[in-house]
């Protein structure tokens, strides 16, 4: 399950943050839940998915 911090959400397995951007028809919340479902099955990030992720905006990496 996804976890709800601060106006982002967080996949529960890699813990990248996930917020809704404008620019995106995918939200925040449904970008997390991809990323975790990913995590889950293939045991491991997958980049088109962790581009989204807010530490990939900042140029950050917690995973």
């Amino acid at each position: 399950m996804v976890i709800p911090m601060d106006g982002a959400w967080q996949c529960s397995v890699c813990g990248f943050h996930y917020k809704d951007n404008l620019d995106s028809h995918t939200s925040g919340k449904e970008w997390a839940e991809k990323c975790e479902s990913w995590c889950k099955e293939h045991h491991s990030c997958n980049l088109e998915i962790t581009e989204h992720a807010e530490e990939s905006v900042r140029g950050l990496s917690s995973a």
